[in-house]
């Protein structure tokens, strides 16, 4: 009775383990299979037990003749023998899969009986693959934000170093000059500088925790504080700008510093890609729609949407310009998103291009 209720017991583990248990002789003959092996081989006991366990192998052992299985089969337990080892299997439909095998030896009326027991890896080397995939993007985001940085930072030490200048020419050109131009001049530098710092501030942010801090801001007054930005390069190239900031609601939640490098950088833009046009004018205009959304435009009479970019446009390193980085619309896209948002290029009707972002609005 205690013989039977032992074997009942032994039989009732070996049925219940959530890892597959695969007995052989010496020769290599299997001789019992659990149901966790027969679910993670695909086959049924009966096309198993009594066959060659090379069936469970992948090539080239599988092909190879008897002798040359046993000799593996021996050289490799006596080896892994109370330890276990990474190798692969392989199902019925012929896929394989990785496995780690553990081997306990032991003696039933004289003869040698090997007992294998077998855990799927597969999930394992998934995880271990999909981890190494999110590092290696981990490694290429902080690469192209370290291009970004410098692309986003360029801007604003561009226009203080402008503002500088502009202060430098007015003291040396005047014998008496007038103090409050050249103070506005200097605020404007500090105020780029500022700019700057607040730039790396959100990427910092950005790096340690994934997002950055938002506050409720009249989206009209971030747009024109923007536009003013690039005010003196419109000049420069000669560009009439319109702002029309007719949207009555605008409140949205947003970290304004970004939102304002999303506008710069689209206005910029829009100026470059005028610069062999006859007619250069450019808009930037808000308005509310489908009633909880606000959309900002920026409008430019250039050359148009490429038809070889218009695709990838805002994919990381496309660039319209001969010099560009090709990473001012990606940034800008990435945190449109971040504020779920959208942001869309199509031609204008009348030559050029249209930028637009839309955000949510918030609730008062």
């Amino acid at each position: 009775m205690a013989i039977d209720r032992d074997a009942t017991f032994l039989a009732a583990v070996v049925n219940g383990a959530l890892d597959g248990i695969v007995s052989i002789d010496e020769s290599g003959c299997v001789l019992s299979i659990n149901p966790a092996a027969t679910r993670l081989f695909g086959y049924t006991p009966e096309e198993v037990i009594g066959k060659n366990v090379k069936m469970l192998m992948p090539e080239p052992y599988r092909s190879q003749h008897d002798n040359f299985v046993r000799d593996y089969l021996e050289s490799a337990i006596e080896k892994i023998i109370g330890s276990g080892r990474q190798v692969e299997g392989q199902r019925k439909d012929g896929t394989a899969f990785p496995m780690e095998l553990g081997i306990a030896a032991v003696r039933n009326n004289g003869d040698r009986i090997y007992v294998g027991f077998v855990h799927d890896l597969s999930e394992r080397r998934l995880f271990e693959a999909r981890m190494q995939e999110l590092q290696a993007n981990r490694l290429n985001l902080i690469e192209n934000m370290t291009v970004g940085l410098a692309h986003e930072l360029k801007q604003p030490l561009a226009a203080a170093a402008a503002y500088q200048s502009a202060a430098r020419r007015i003291l040396d050109k005047q014998d008496f000059f007038n103090k409050k131009e050249v103070c506005q001049a200097l605020d404007n530098a500090t105020e780029q500088v500022f700019r700057a710092s607040q730039i790396m501030d959100n990427l910092r942010q950005f790096i340690s925790r994934g997002e950055t801090e938002k506050s409720l801001q009249h989206l009209n007054e971030v747009v024109r504080t923007a536009c003013e930005f690039t005010d003196s390069a419109a000049k420069e190239y000669d560009v009439n700008t319109t702002v029309r900031l007719d949207a009555e609601s605008d409140l949205v939640q947003i970290n304004a510093i970004q939102i304002q490098q999303v506008v710069v950088n689209l206005k910029r833009n829009a100026i470059e890609a005028m610069h062999d046009s006859e007619k250069r004018e450019l808009i930037v205009s808000t308005q509310v729609v489908e009633g909880d959304k606000i959309r900002t435009d920026v409008i430019d009479t250039g050359l148009g949407l490429p038809e070889f970019l218009r695709e990838k446009l805002f994919e990381p390193f496309a660039s319209t310009k001969p010099h560009g980085l090709g990473v001012g619309l990606s940034i800008s896209r990435s945190i449109i998103k971040e504020h779920r948002g959208q942001l869309t290029a199509v031609s204008n009707p009348e030559g050029g291009a249209i930028f637009s972002f839309v955000l949510p609005l918030a609730e008062p």
